[in-house]
């Protein structure tokens, strides 16, 4: 099986843009959404440049359709997340525009059903985020990587996020196969700022 890809989100600076990178990751993700980790073109863009050779993610919640697009032809970001409730015709709409793979994202609260997961099907991935914080609970884990593991075996490529960290990325590989694994929280020492070490040992673990 190929192995798991890893995206290293809510990333502010051009210094743990490039750690990320040297580590191996996959996909580097910006936030354009209201967060504490949310950053402007500007600051995407000196991203973008420090790390040409790392696809970089631009995530969007909820946001109108002209700011996704303007944004997105901006910051030259290579996909778009929406984690919000953009509807399928809305998310058609910013891959037509924009030309960019869309990844469409689900919280913990509102796992998509087969019926609804056929309904965004044009979409290029999917995003399973537990997104609880300090009050996950292992049923909420468990939920979480079930639903990713049911559309992984459906064919579905699948990004898993939410409560990941060096403790448990490897149990969540193993139990979801999922096509990527995405942290930002699990690495930190504040918000947007990358713990050097965590990181690190964010890679062992899901590489080994």
């Amino acid at each position: 099986m190929t192995q798991t890809r890893i995206k290293i989100c809510g990333i502010t600076n051009a210094e743990d843009a490039r750690l990320a990178a040297s580590l191996g990751a996959d996909y580097i993700g910006v936030i354009f959404a209201e967060s504490p980790r949310r950053v402007d073109v500007e600051r995407a863009r000196e991203i973008r440049d420090a790390v040409k050779e790392v696809p970089m993610v631009g995530v969007f919640r909820n946001q109108t359709l002209e700011e996704v697009v303007a944004m997105t032809i901006a910051s030259g970001i290579d996909l778009v997340q929406l984690h919000g409730d953009e509807s399928p015709e809305f998310c058609i709409d910013v891959q037509k525009l924009t030309f960019k793979p869309v990844i469409k994202g689900f919280s913990a609260d509102r796992m998509p059903d087969a019926q609804q997961l056929a309904e965004y099907a044009t979409m290029t991935y999917f995003l399973f985020d537990l997104e609880r914080g300090s009050h996950t609970t292992r049923e909420d884990l468990e939920r979480v990587w079930s639903a990713a593991s049911n559309s992984r075996r459906k064919g579905f490529r699948v990004f898993l996020a939410g409560a990941l960290n060096p403790a448990n990325v490897r149990e969540a590989i193993d139990h979801t196969h999922a096509f990527a694994v995405d942290v930002c929280r699990g690495v930190e020492r504040a918000p947007g700022v990358k713990d050097p070490d965590v990181l690190r040992k964010f890679f062992v673990e899901a590489r080994s």
